[in-house]
């Protein structure tokens, strides 16, 4: 049987040193529909009548209408999700190619330091197929030689920290955005490593699709999880590539050998507020597949709870020749979506799926890994798995290497996954164009330090002609706080708006300009929160 899986091995690294190397970015593009293309050209605020205006250009190979969509961000393009209502011009569908289109936000505040997105889509179909094909056997072979080796904080840290390193680094090298959520386990810094791909419509709505990446102390953890990385980076490489109604994010666990210690952590302090998770794929040893009769075993009462799964793997004498679908019952729609795309794009690839009652508490052997803790927390997650011990005798021991790995059934089990996430994600034919850093013409947060109390200080110079400047505070209160100068005449007429806008606690600096305005005595009047103070400005012309 062994022998058999290095003969396997080593046919696949013979053919990984043939084939040629394809860089992250280069997609197989030949014969498909182009894209269109959308670049803003310039940007204006019109404090006048409250509205932001975006010109941009639009063109299309094909002169295909578009659907264009607008996304304003309150975070410096983290996000896209501050609303954008009340839009008007060259905005939704159709809109056809050309220069000089124009949209109108009309805003009824603005954050600073705020950004603008334009998303093109001609809604053609994209070709899920032909992204399945992008799967690179050799790619998955070559992350398997890098990773496999003891990756424990004790006993691999060396190892550990080069998968670790590599994680980070190939969610940048696919333009990801990157981020670590690290904790103390013990004295030990345990780090949980994100790469979020921003949906472009529902940016809010997320698929997670994850695994743990360190082993035990004593395997050099092939299938126990380097699998799971293996594939995470293989994903990361094709998906990155395109544009998804939804958010897909790739996160890699640590410390689930330890008791799901990663992955806990993330669903009680990780999860961002503004993320909606719609569901979870999580890799649990995906790569280790056996064709003889009774190589795998079946858990004592799991006929019971499940004969149809049991009658399924009976009818082929009990081998381990499928991959594992692991849902709970809140999860079914998701599992019915994976099984629905492995039998279309994988036809070849075989899957049993099964949902638990509850959340797994009948069944600890379907709670073992990273997708329990969101089980628990009322999400809908899936765990793949080749069946770990039930199936594979190097589960957690010496031998668990890379010879024990059958790379056509790891592949497979990668392609279903990438076919899934395309289909549930929402993949667009789709590109887009951001704005840079906009603000209110004369307003500049000139120090971030956060100060104690609202503040309004005297203008100056006073007297003025034509300009003069506003000194302002805003402290912390637990959220941007919503902030107004306005200009009044004696008579109390407003004559000017300077600032209307959610601002960030910080210290601020408005100008003031009175070109068409008349000798004498004006007022300016901040609002923020609970907050209001008035100071008085003399116009000398």
């Amino acid at each position: 049987m062994k022998k058999y899986f290095i003969l396997f091995s080593v046919i696949f690294l013979l053919g990984f040193l043939l084939l040629p190397k394809r860089d992250a970015g280069s997609l197989n593009t030949e014969g498909v529909n182009a894209l269109p293309v959308i670049n803003i050209t310039n940007t204006e605020i019109l404090t006048s009548i409250n509205a932001l205006r975006i010109t941009y250009n639009l063109s299309d190979a094909e002169n295909n209408p578009c659907r264009v969509t607008l996304k304003i961000s309150n975070d410096s393009g983290k996000t896209f999700l501050y609303p954008a209502d009340s839009v008007s011009g060259d905005i939704g569908y159709p809109v056809a190619t050309g220069n000089s289109r124009q949209v109108y936000w009309y805003y009824s505040t603005l954050p600073v330091g705020f950004k603008a997105k334009l998303i093109a889509d001609d809604q053609q179909n994209v070709d899920i197929q032909q992204i399945v094909n992008q799967v690179d056997s050799s790619n998955i072979i070559s992350n398997m030689q890098f990773i496999t080796g003891i990756r424990h904080r004790s006993a691999g840290p060396v190892q550990l920290q080069r998968v670790k390193d590599s994680i980070s680094n190939r969610f940048n090298r696919y333009n990801l955005q990157t981020s670590v959520q690290s904790f103390d386990y013990s004295g030990y810094t345990a780090q949980n490593f994100m790469g979020r791909h921003p949906g472009t419509t529902k940016e809010d709505t997320t698929y997670i699709v994850c695994g743990h990446y360190e082993s035990v102390s004593i395997s050099p953890g092939a299938d126990d999880n380097g699998t799971a990385v293996a594939a995470l980076l293989e994903i990361s490489r094709i998906l990155s590539g395109y544009n998804f109604r939804n958010t897909i994010k790739f996160i890699g666990f640590d410390l689930e050998e330890a008791g799901l210690v990663g992955s806990s952590r993330y669903v009680s302090q990780g999860i961002p507020p503004y993320e909606k998770i719609a569901g979870v794929i999580d890799f649990e040893m995906i790569g280790y597949y056996c064709d003889q009769p009774n190589c795998q075993q079946i858990p004592s009462g799991f006929c019971t709870l499940f004969p149809a799964v049991c009658d399924s793997i009976n009818s082929q004498q009990g081998r381990g020749n499928f991959l594992n679908n692991i849902a709970n019952v809140n999860s079914s729609s998701l599992r019915y979506a994976y099984d629905s795309c492995a039998r279309l794009y994988v036809p070849q690839l075989r899957v049993i799926s099964l949902s638990t009652p509850a959340n797994g508490q009948s069944t600890p052997d379907l709670r073992r890994s990273d997708h329990a803790p969101f089980w628990d927390a009322g999400y809908k997650a899936l765990m793949l798995t080749d069946g770990a011990n039930f199936r594979n005798p190097y589960y957690h021991t010496a031998n668990d290497n890379l010879s024990t790995i059958n790379f056509q059934f790891l592949t497979g089990n990668v392609k279903a996954t990438v076919a899934a996430l395309a289909s549930l994600a929402g993949i667009q034919h789709s590109t887009y164009t951001v704005s840079g850093f906009l603000s209110l013409i004369g307003i500049q947060q000139i120090s971030s330090q956060i100060p104690g109390e609202f503040t309004l200080s005297q203008n100056y110079p006073n007297p003025f002609n034509p300009a003069t400047k506003i000194r302002f505070t805003v402290p912390a209160s637990g959220k941007n706080v919503f902030t107004e100068l306005t200009v009044f005449d004696m008579t109390g007429k407003m004559i000017s708006t300077i600032v209307k806008q959610d601002l960030l606690p910080g210290t601020y600096e408005a100008e003031f300009k009175s070109e068409d305005n008349s000798t004498g005595i004006y007022f300016c009047k901040m609002r923020a929160g609970n907050f209001t103070q008035t100071i008085k400005m003399i116009l000398i012309k």
